[in-house]
């Protein structure tokens, strides 16, 4: 099954991309030694879904977001100071890097739920 964007609110979560378009490779490097085979063994994997968690008006990676099917478990994974307020519209209330990390956890339960389980 491909890894499908969903949407969580003030959140969404999307596939990782290497392309011209969207280069998640940057981010993925603060957190990991070898972004690109990361990137290339979950779009091989037939049982890892992982996905770039981005605040709703940008396409920047604040958090990563993977499932394991085989043991069944959620990880989310900061991209820099969890404690990093996310930029966003002033009228909302400020939201941090680890509040993205938490909601991103929650749409992939749902999505599991929905879509696996």
């Amino acid at each position: 099954m491909d890894v499908l964007e969903l949407n969580g609110g003030r959140f969404y979560l999307r596939p990782l991309h290497n392309d011209d378009r969207i280069d998640d490779r940057p981010a993925l490097a603060t957190v990991m030694d070898n972004p690109d085979e990361f990137i290339k063994q979950m779009r091989a994997s037939d049982s890892d879904y992982c996905w770039a968690i981005c605040e709703q008006t940008n396409v920047d990676m604040v958090a990563l977001g993977h499932y394991d099917h085989r043991t069944k478990t959620i990880t989310t994974t900061p991209i820099g100071d969890p404690e990093r307020i996310l930029p966003n519209d002033p009228v909302l209330p400020p939201k941090s890097v680890a509040d993205a990390a938490e909601a991103g956890h929650g749409v992939i339960a749902r999505w599991v739920a929905a879509a696996l389980d």
